[in-house]
């Protein structure tokens, strides 16, 4: 039997640019979403998990957000919040949920919305920048302790960028943890993970969970962090 390959630990970065376009009210919204390249929309509904802030925000992304804050429009900032980008085949297919949606929303007002000086979605695009940290994980127990420690930038590569890069299929834990035969239950339970909905500091939690469920004393009592 050939010796089981290590899991290979990434982290990365992003790299920001302002395009020099900002929406006041919704039809701006609707025009840009429209017509912005792909990395903008990029940004805006799956790389912002990976701003700051996102870890109090309630929204699993930025234009659902503004919605919601900018705009004072708590239906559309719902509707937007539910559309999970990971679902959707390609970028333009992203970007015909996200018109519909806005469309359906202004044929039902009589006034556009606008918000506040100041309130501005100022768009930007985004580039991810990964790098090898050179760390390899020997185990699934091991595996287990990195996803404690590991920073929140490299839970977004293996688990949200995972999923870009596999069309949705799979993240790169329980990609690695099939490979070298782990306990299917285990697999199956972390690529059944709601991810998107979570900020970053709640899926380390729940991969964690599911880790204490499915692995083997003593590895079943590692702590969760609060």
């Amino acid at each position: 039997m050939s010796p089981m390959q290590p899991f290979v630990l990434f982290d990365c970065g992003l790299a920001r640019c302002a395009v020099g376009r900002a929406c006041s009210n919704l039809r701006e919204l609707f025009e840009a979403i429209r017509t912005v390249p792909e990395a903008v929309l990029e940004h805006h509904m799956m790389r912002c998990a990976l701003e700051d802030y996102f870890e109090l925000n309630e929204f699993p992304n930025d234009l659902a957000r503004w919605c919601w804050d900018g705009l004072g429009d708590h239906i559309l900032g719902e509707q937007i919040g539910l559309i999970d980008p990971y679902q959707h085949p390609t970028i333009e297919a992203l970007r015909a949920t996200l018109l519909n949606t806005l469309e359906d929303r202004l044929w039902g007002m009589e006034r556009i919305p606008w918000c506040r000086p100041g309130m501005e979605l100022h768009l930007v695009e985004s580039r991810l920048v990964a790098y090898d940290t050179g760390e390899r994980v020997p185990t699934p127990a091991a595996l287990a302790e990195a996803i404690e420690r590991m920073s929140i930038r490299s839970l977004f590569y293996h688990v949200h960028e995972a999923r870009r890069r596999t069309g949705g299929q799979t993240d790169d834990f329980s990609a690695w943890l099939e490979n070298v035969d782990a306990s299917p239950t285990l697999v199956t339970r972390l690529r059944a993970i709601d991810f998107y909905f979570l900020n970053l500091t709640q899926l380390r939690q729940a991969l964690l969970q599911v880790f204490q469920q499915h692995l083997p004393e003593p590895t079943a009592a590692l702590p969760v962090n609060a």
